[in-house]
């Protein structure tokens, strides 16, 4: 084997632009640096890094489009904060380009729905219990009008499963289980049989905070979504 075979590299080096995004990621994960938190100018982060000054806005336009840094033009560059629902973005795109795998997805849904009934037991007050019952009241009212759309009786459905994120009080679950609920909106069929009865006993089990009937409608929602949606 000659010198130049051992001194010769099978990857490719990283670029300037992913030192910088790689570095961000780093201090990120080691929390030195945290949301809201300014971060150096352009020159200053080219300085310490190495790199271009060019390099580093590449970075930031990548960080930004991302969700990771919001760029305040005449203040400066802050790490976002924990709850922008933009840092999910990436995921939900990926997901969007991929064939639609419902199975997957409902698979996905079950397991968020499950933890989010034990953090609603846990953690919802009451008043924000009393908020999912008038959710569900409108719900309801829109079902038994004869001129309601279905659009109309799918978006109360749909505000009622957001709520229910909300008042898990965690905000990475509730912003995955957000957009997971919009992939399912082209597939809900609110005046299926079965649904408003099923929505009335989750909500009973809720506000006696009785987690096992609760985890029973939530399993027995997703039986009556496969069979409305024909899945």
């Amino acid at each position: 084997m000659s010198d130049n075979d051992l001194f010769s590299v099978a990857d490719k080096r990283p670029s300037a632009v992913d030192i910088v995004v790689d570095r961000i990621k780093q201090l990120l994960i080691e929390k030195k640096i945290g949301p809201s938190e300014i971060i150096p100018s352009e020159q200053a982060l080219a300085d310490k890094l190495m790199v271009s000054r060019g390099s580093v806005r590449e970075a930031m336009k990548i960080l930004s489009a991302f969700g990771i840094v919001e760029i305040r033009r005449g203040d400066g560059t802050y790490i976002s904060s924990a709850s922008n629902k933009k840092l999910f973005d990436p995921l939900l795109f990926q997901i969007l380009v991929q064939d639609r795998d419902y199975q997957s997805l409902m698979e996905i849904r079950q397991i968020l729905e499950v933890g989010i009934i034990q953090l609603l037991i846990q953690k919802a007050t009451d008043q924000e219990l009393q908020i999912l019952r008038k959710t569900l009241a409108e719900f309801e009212s829109a079902l038994k009008r004869k001129n309601s759309s279905a659009e109309e009786c799918n978006a109360i459905d749909l505000k009622y499963h957001q709520l229910m994120g909300k008042f898990s009080h965690n905000t990475i679950v509730e912003n995955i289980y957000s957009f997971i609920i919009d992939l399912f909106s082209p597939t809900i069929n609110s005046k299926h049989k079965g649904v408003p009865e099923i929505h009335r006993e989750l909500q009973q089990a809720l506000e006696s905070r009785d987690i096992q009937k609760a985890l029973k409608s939530i399993l027995h929602h997703t039986e009556i979504w496969k069979e409305s949606s024909g899945r």
